[in-house]
């Protein structure tokens, strides 16, 4: 063939090389088009119209633990989960954490947590391991997000009595305390016996605006899970790369032989596409996990990711590093082609240093991340393979056009793998912020006066009425000090019954630590910070023994959502988006 008939072909090939691109590009960078939720659906069929009505009323306020909207929340799930004639039980415990903020200061929490949990027997002898499904009903104290997951797994669990029992018990968690350091999944580990054989756990998450439920991370061996999750008529995407940023802080990680974490649409009154596509994923998970045996679902990991026209893929883990030793093979062989045939040129020594940096990367990622070797293996090997291609004789008669054709089809990879994380990294939506006009009501006990505080926590310039808001009540128990040590005790009550209540200790160290008698975490440096959860108008008992020799405070505040009503003549305001009520004092040990 002349070059003259070559052109033709090389053009052609080109434009079909750029549609492609194209078209690769616009599937990476637009919403995946969804089918339209149907107005009906079979008894036994999911049914985004009804699992968006339960969104709707999770969704009607923020419910942060301990509030009355997470109260409101919890009667309603125990309601609708009777109705569906299930036994849920709450599981009402007081648990514990702790740790070092940013700064190394010793942040701990108590909190009295209350999960909803059930029991659906299966049709399998005893012995089988039961399947958990997981989610959160508390929020944010500024956004009621997760009202999307535990709406379709109501709905779900409506589905699945419809039809025959599954063969294996089916165990549902929906906790309470995930924002406040997941106490409600600790105190249902920790506490309760439902969890001493569990086969696996399936975890939904809540996740902002309406995206469609997506495959966050797995634990324990995944290769029978996965292959489960890519058969799905409707795959949702997720990779063995991980979701990024902290790791997964779930005490549910803990149990079970194998678990999956999913991210499901949140409540939006345009998600009902995405609500249905959640839903029917996570209905066809629980039956596909619940009639089959979970004894030996954990298997040896696999690297998996979705692919834009291609769906979910997915191989062994213990491949990956013959996939690096061919992808170190081909970048050899493409580097020294690329040298011998223009070894004068600045081009192809930038090229093999190119070429040779991306398989360096290659082994480094193959030793730390396995799982997430696919987003640059593949595009390597494509890359190296459309190289290398150019240097073979057969091609070296063909046009320029063919040439770059064969180039931008070896680019293939790279788009289909890069380009969509690049997008969702580019419209990923931003942690909601306080809306501008939030306000702050602050009884002060240290001035005896109240103010208004703005978003950012200044006070405004005139103060605010007094209200019936009380103050933390302190009762002195005990002071002995030595100039070694100092032992402080005294009763706190909340008359306001106060959500959540935060003690700060400064100025002094504390060397130990007790509330009700129960001994708490202490540190060696920085501030001393307790923050409880759901103490209502109990009288606490708090015992703190302090380095001597110095003075300290003991800051107190209590937090509750909503504004006073009486603080704002001829308005109510119930709702917590409306702000948030504390009241403060301070305990000055000199």
């Amino acid at each position: 063939m002349n070059r003259r008939a070559a052109m033709p072909a090389g053009v052609a090939g080109l434009a079909a090389a750029l549609l492609m691109v194209a078209a690769l590009a616009w599937r990476a960078l637009c919403p995946a088009a969804l089918p339209a939720a149907p107005p009906a659906a079979a008894p036994a069929a999911f049914s985004a119209t009804r699992a968006l009505a339960h969104a709707a009323f999770l969704a009607q306020a923020p419910r942060p633990i301990a509030s009355d909207a997470n109260a409101r929340a919890r009667d309603y799930l125990l309601e609708k989960l009777r109705a569906l004639g299930l036994d849920p039980q709450v599981q009402t415990a007081t648990v514990s954490s702790g740790g070092r903020d940013g700064a190394g200061n010793a942040r701990l929490t108590v909190a009295v947590v209350h999960n909803i949990v059930l029991r659906i027997r299966g049709s399998a002898p005893p012995r089988h391991l039961p399947l958990i499904l997981a989610s959160h009903y508390d929020s944010l104290p500024d956004a009621p997000d997760a009202g999307g997951a535990v709406a379709a797994l109501l709905e779900s669990l409506r589905a699945l009595g419809q039809g025959a029992p599954l063969a294996n018990d089916l165990i549902v968690l929906i906790a309470d305390g995930e924002h406040a350091g997941s106490l409600g999944a600790r105190a249902f580990v920790e506490q309760h016996p439902w969890t001493r054989k569990v086969g696996l756990v399936l975890r939904f998450d809540g996740a902002p605006g309406p995206a469609p439920l997506a495959l966050l991370d797995t634990h324990g061996g995944n290769g029978s899970t996965v292959a489960v999750w890519a058969r799905l008529d409707a795959v949702p995407a997720g990779s063995s790369r991980g979701p990024g940023g902290a790791a997964d802080p779930s005490p549910l990680r803990t149990i079970g032989l194998a678990s999956m974490r999913f991210a499901s649409p949140a409540h939006s009154v345009n998600g009902s596409a995405a609500m249905q596509h959640g839903g029917e994923a996570m209905l066809a998970l629980a039956r596909a996990f619940g009639a089959r045996p979970l004894d030996t679902i954990a298997a040896a990991d696999r690297v998996f990711f979705s692919v834009p026209l291609a769906g979910a893929l997915h191989y062994p883990q213990r491949i990956v590093w013959h996939i690096t030793r061919v992808a170190g093979a081909l970048c050899l062989l493409v580097c020294w082609a690329t040298l011998r045939h223009g070894a004068t040129r600045i081009g192809p020594l930038a090229l093999s240093g190119a070429m040779a940096g991306a398989l360096v990367a290659l082994i480094v990622l193959s030793a730390a991340r396995p799982g997430a070797t696919y987003l640059l293996a593949w595009p390597l090997i494509g890359v190296l393979m459309a190289t290398g291609a150019l240097h073979l004789p057969q091609t070296a008669a063909l046009s320029r056009h063919a040439r770059a054709a064969i180039l931008a089809t070896g680019t293939m990879p790279a788009i289909a793998l890069l380009l969509p994380l690049a997008a969702a990294a580019w419209t990923r939506p931003a942690a909601p912020a306080a809306p501008a006009d939030s306000i702050t009501y602050l009884a002060d006990a240290s001035t005896w006066k109240s103010y208004w505080l703005d978003g950012a926590g200044a006070r405004a310039s005139t103060a605010a009425p007094r209200t019936g808001i009380a103050f933390p009540h302190i009762a002195m128990l005990e002071d002995d000090s030595t100039p070694a040590r100092r032992q402080v005790a005294f009763a706190l009550t909340s008359k306001n019954a106060a959500p959540t209540i935060e003690l700060r200790v400064d100025g002094a160290r504390v060397l130990a630590a007790h509330l009700d008698g129960r001994a708490l975490a202490t540190q060696r440096g920085g501030d001393w910070t307790l923050t409880l959860h759901g103490m209502g108008e109990r009288r606490l008992h708090v015992k703190l023994e302090l380095e001597g020799g110095a003075s300290a405070r003991v800051h107190i505040q209590e937090s509750i959502p909503g504004l006073p009503a009486d603080a704002i003549p001829g308005k109510r305001t119930h709702a917590p988006r409306g702000g948030r009520t504390l009241s403060t004092d301070m305990l000055v040990l000199r």
